[in-house]
């Protein structure tokens, strides 16, 4: 009985023990939970000590960059993240440290909290943005009326691991015939360098991140070129996204983009000629050779070549210069891994132009509609006359086939169309006759219920 006594007290004890820890990592002492998704900071004081990332098939990296600086890489080995995820813990403690994980999805921060804690950061005014659904804004409302502050604070404990980051853009010019659009769109971004934005930015990432994907965009425009027919009806009509190695250049040609191309142009998707250009600056070719040059790195340097798609481009000139030198993973932290326009409508310095450019194409759709028309009817009366003709051969020679003399046989098919052309109308009896032969009388139609005799 003593024994059940003291085996009790000490399941109690453990009973007590865990609902003192979950009440502990609620509440954010000692213990913390990580959401899914996301990574947190252990601060020891005002420094770094741990990076956590509960982030599925990804790890903290053991090489560093050229900032000594650790990347959250893809792992698809349970035991490697697993390794890399307590790899900052006493070996004494790892064991309990992975059963709280497992079990209850916490762990233990440090015995000197809070002065061991997790890092709380300012994303700062504008931080966190979204769109809003176009039937939710009033009718004919302008295009930037769709990007609002989200509700929630911006002071915030971990950073997210996929940033959907929503960008309005107001009066990009078009090189072609320098008319002007006003865009909507949503860049989405991977986490790759978590201390970059947090600590050496201090949160405030965004406001720069989006000015380097506005001159991004104002250089695509600049110095992007479509393909167009050079010759024959078609010239000057756009022909496909770009003009590519192979192409004939005596049919086809590059020229910049005009309001009218635009609207051709595929404007998303993984191939769309705008997510090709910017996601070949997540790292230019210099960065990617010094990161290389290092040597240890290796794993960054797979890494960068998987989110350039082994196509960095070369040192970045014009206005992105200034923005992002190296790339913007070693810029801000993060990787552009998808792009979509959402929307994007005319500046009003171009409305004439996209007005008179929509009226021009529906003329054309109405012309096209009125020759298809045409073509229907011409289509049907050649094909209505074939099987008639088809049909009267078919006659003759079947006449011919008995004996019968081919000009009676075509007076036969004569007689047999001259009845079907009195078919329907009131004539109750078909009589023809002539000097040569004698009248006949055939019924033109079932007898009516009062029949009355028509003579032709």
């Amino acid at each position: 009985m003593k024994m059940f006594w003291i085996i009790s007290g000490m399941a109690a004890i453990v009973v007590l023990t865990i609902v003192i820890i979950l009440l502990l990592a609620n509440l954010g002492a000692y213990f913390t939970k990580i959401a899914q998704g996301t990574t947190v900071f252990i601060n020891t004081g005002d420094s770094l000590r741990s990076i956590w990332p509960n982030v599925g098939g990804y790890r903290m990296s053991q090489a560093k960059d050229l900032e000594d600086q650790q990347w959250l890489i893809p792992e698809e080995e349970d035991t490697e993240r697993e390794k890399a995820f307590f790899s900052d813990n006493r070996v004494g403690t790892r064991r309990f440290q992975k059963w709280l994980w497992r079990r209850f999805g916490i762990r233990f921060i440090s015995w000197f909290w809070p002065h061991n804690r997790i890092h709380s950061f300012d994303l700062g005014a504008g931080g966190r943005k979204r769109i809003k659904e176009r039937d939710a804004i009033k009718e004919n409302a302008p295009l930037r009326s769709r990007v609002v502050d989200s509700p929630e604070p911006t002071v915030v404990d971990s950073l997210l691991f996929t940033v959907p980051r929503p960008v309005f853009l107001e009066g990009v010019e078009l090189a072609g015939d320098n008319s002007r659009i006003n865009l909507l769109l949503l860049p989405i971004y991977r986490q790759v360098i978590p201390s970059l934005p947090v600590y050496n930015l201090q949160g405030d990432f965004f406001t720069p991140l989006d000015a380097a994907i506005e001159a991004a965009m104002v250089d695509f425009f600049a110095s992007y070129r479509v393909a167009v027919y050079k010759t024959g009806q078609k010239k000057g009509g756009f022909a496909k996204d770009s003009f590519e190695e192979g192409d004939d250049p005596k049919k086809l040609e590059a020229v910049p983009l005009t309001y009218s191309l635009w609207l051709q142009l595929t404007k998303g998707g993984e191939n769309s000629p705008i997510e090709r250009h910017l996601r070949h600056l997540n790292a230019s070719v210099e960065y990617r050779k010094e990161l290389e040059k290092k040597g240890g790195a290796e794993e960054l340097v797979a890494y960068v070549d998987k989110l350039t798609y082994n196509e960095p481009v070369p040192a970045i000139g014009g206005t992105l210069a200034s923005k992002i030198p190296s790339g913007i993973v070693p810029r801000f932290g993060f990787a552009l891994v998808s792009f979509r326009v959402v929307e994007w409508e005319a500046h009003e310095s171009t409305v004439k132009l996209a007005e008179a450019l929509l009226a021009k194409e529906t003329k054309r759709h109405e012309a096209e509609g009125i020759r298809e028309e045409a073509y229907g009817k011409r289509d049907a009366t050649e094909a209505l006359g074939k099987g008639e003709s088809e049909r009267f051969d078919l006659m003759v020679a079947a006449l011919v086939k008995h004996k019968v003399d081919p000009n009676i046989a075509a007076q036969v098919v004569a007689t047999q169309l001259r009845m079907e052309n009195v078919r329907g109308s009131k004539l109750t009896t078909y009589v023809e006759g002539g000097e040569s032969r004698s009248s006949i009388m055939v019924p033109a139609q079932a007898p009516a219920s009062k029949p009355t005799e028509e003579t032709v």
